[in-house]
């Protein structure tokens, strides 16, 4: 499975975990009900700008190949590559569920990652792009607990890959429209072109 080939750096990034809460209104007395469900994603805005249109066109080739909605992805948080984290972990235990998860293989007693930073749990197709709801700190050994939001859809195997470095997860187009024929064009460049994208599990 492959990036997403943008032919440049976008112009605007925005990767936002969307909750999958719902609140219910009791039209009797007003009181709400609010309930935690399941399913949180990711979806992501990019925008590209004063792009040579034969560039454009390689990356409208590729969303052609996608089918609309079938094909699938890979795509980082340009805001958020998180260069400086070039090591990796990795699981340390089976059967290790929900938003937790005991890790190893870091730079021992620090602070390798602040809360609002970015994790990949597994590789490929199976990537799970997650966000950290507390800092990351390792002990002597460089083991740590790492917490994080959404929770874990699949139980990762003991030494499953974590990654810090542009961690990426699995991307699918928001709709079927999402083409070239939506971007502004001027003299053979593309001045602006967005594109919306969703997590795909």
């Amino acid at each position: 499975m492959q990036l997403l080939p943008l032919p440049k750096r976008p112009k605007s990034c925005t990767f936002k975990l969307v909750p999958n809460s719902q609140t219910h209104v009791n039209k009797a007395n007003n009181a709400t009900e609010v309930y935690d469900h399941e399913g949180a994603y990711w979806e992501f805005d990019i925008e590209l700008a004063h792009v040579r249109e034969q560039d454009a066109l390689q990356l409208e080739g590729f969303l052609a190949s996608l089918r609309g909605q079938v094909g699938k992805f890979l795509m980082f948080d340009y805001r958020r590559e998180q260069l400086d984290k070039d090591f990796t972990a990795f699981v340390s235990g089976a059967d290790q569920d929900g938003n937790i998860l005991n890790i190893a293989g870091l730079p021992a007693s620090t602070t390798v990652a602040l809360t609002g930073e970015r994790i990949q749990v597994n590789t490929g197709e199976n990537a799970e792009l997650k966000i950290l709801t507390q800092d990351l700190v390792t002990d002597g050994t460089g083991a740590a607990t790492v917490v994080f939001e959404p929770p874990m859809r699949k139980i990762p195997a003991h030494n499953t890959q974590i990654i810090f470095k542009q961690p990426v997860g699995v991307f699918r187009l928001a709709d079927n429209k999402q083409g070239i024929d939506t971007a502004q064009f001027k003299r053979g460049i593309v001045t602006s072109w967005k594109i919306r994208c969703r997590e795909a599990f």
